[in-house]
């Protein structure tokens, strides 16, 4: 929830702050840039790469519990890459 008159927020889980900021309305929307920096792609001994298994094991430790077709995710690696069953599969964002 952002707070009136200060733009901050929270948000909490189970009871302890997972992220907290501040929400605010720019004066000037032409001024406002995103600064991208480029980085060095990684090396096949610096990717971690966690298997389906791996994936819902963790997702399950933190409370998440899928199951049949919401189990859709195949593979993820820490450059960003999703393999996802060749089907329907429902993601919940």
């Amino acid at each position: 929830m952002v707070q009136k008159g200060t733009g901050n927020f929270e948000v909490v889980e189970g009871g302890a702050a997972v992220v907290s900021g501040r929400v605010q309305v720019p004066d000037n929307l032409s001024h406002e840039r995103a600064s991208l920096e480029f980085f060095e792609p990684q090396t096949s001994d610096d990717l971690l790469k966690l298997s389906s298994r791996d994936i819902y094991k963790e997702l399950r430790l933190h409370g998440y519990n899928y199951q049949g077709e919401f189990c859709g995710l195949v593979s993820l690696d820490s450059c960003g890459e999703c393999l996802v069953r060749n089907r329907f599969s429902a993601l919940v964002t």
